[in-house]
């Protein structure tokens, strides 16, 4: 392969898209690099560790349901905590990070999900942190099931005629 072929084949844009913000100014999303990737690492290690002991704790206290489980743990997640995440992918310091309104921040969301393989990056993530910190992390598939827990369906009971009767005859006494 001559070398005109091989840089046609190098991925040289540093971007994977781009966030309008609601200023009207534009927000790059750069591509995840080796050292965010180690950052992001670093932090679940130390913060992320911290967060995830506590939710743990949360997670095996029966005195909760399991909706009141969730409430708390997302309670205890400082919005400094996530926004981190962010600042180290969109190399923007901590503070700009937050000035981020929701939709902004899940527009950089969308960005990265239409750009990155989320399922086989969580995996290398935890496979990293398991050989620099010695910890653990649940697997995607795990994690999703817990965050969206599978809830069944009831059927929807139809009234008869004699049921909406009564109810219209209890409002109305």
């Amino acid at each position: 392969m001559g070398v005109e072929a091989k840089l046609k084949t190098l991925d040289i844009q540093k971007t994977l898209g781009e966030v309008t913000l609601s200023d009207g100014g534009k927000l790059p999303v750069p591509k995840l690099s080796m050292l965010k990737i180690i950052q992001i690492v670093k932090f679940l290690g130390v913060d992320g560790a911290k967060i995830y002991s506590q939710a743990r704790e949360v997670l095996i206290d029966d005195s909760y349901d399991q909706i009141e489980k969730y409430a708390v743990i997302l309670e205890s997640i400082q919005e400094e905590q996530v926004m981190h995440i962010f600042s180290i992918i969109l190399e923007i310091e901590d503070k700009e990070s937050l000035s981020l309104d929701m939709n902004e921040s899940l527009d950089v969301l969308l960005v990265l999900a239409e750009n990155l393989d989320f399922e086989k990056t969580f995996t290398q993530v935890r496979q990293l942190m398991k050989k620099l910190f010695n910890k653990e992390l649940p697997d995607f598939k795990e994690l999703i099931d817990r965050a969206f827990p599978e809830v069944p369906m009831e059927p929807v009971k139809e009234e008869t005629s004699e049921e909406t009767e009564e109810v219209q005859e209890e409002a109305t006494a």
